[in-house]
């Protein structure tokens, strides 16, 4: 059963016509071969663009997961992925980092992070 973009990507290479090595996936989205083991083990994620080149190399009928654009959307079920807008939101800006700590101190519920983004405006993305 495939429960990571990583074995999403490996399961995908492998039932390619004619199946790929790492190697030769690795040369078509312009990556270095440890980089499509680390992938696929989960220990990396790509990048938007590695993301885009990815799904235009191996997007088929059988895997059409890959037709997403969006990490995040492919792979709920791995709590280390972020969209890439917010992640870099995150990178740059200490007071994110901080509001995100004191939440996470304060074992906020979902409830409870919803009101305070009502109150400063916000809205419910996931809900959409």
């Amino acid at each position: 059963m495939i429960e990571t973009y990583g074995q999403l990507i490996h399961a995908a290479r492998q039932h390619h016509d004619p199946p790929m090595t790492a190697k030769a996936f690795a040369d078509k989205i312009d990556v270095k071969p440890p980089f499509v083991t680390d992938l696929e083990k989960g220990r990396r994620l790509p990048s938007l663009e590695t993301q885009k080149k990815i799904k235009e190399v191996l997007a088929c009928d059988e895997y059409p997961e890959l037709l997403f654009d969006d990490l995040a959307a492919i792979s709920n079920s791995d709590s280390r992925v972020v969209a890439e807008d917010i992640s870099t939101f995150v990178r740059k800006s200490a007071a994110i980092r901080n509001l995100i700590r004191a939440i996470q101190d304060r074992h906020l519920t979902a409830k409870e992070i919803d009101m305070i983004a009502s109150n400063i405006g916000g809205t419910d993305h996931d809900a959409k």
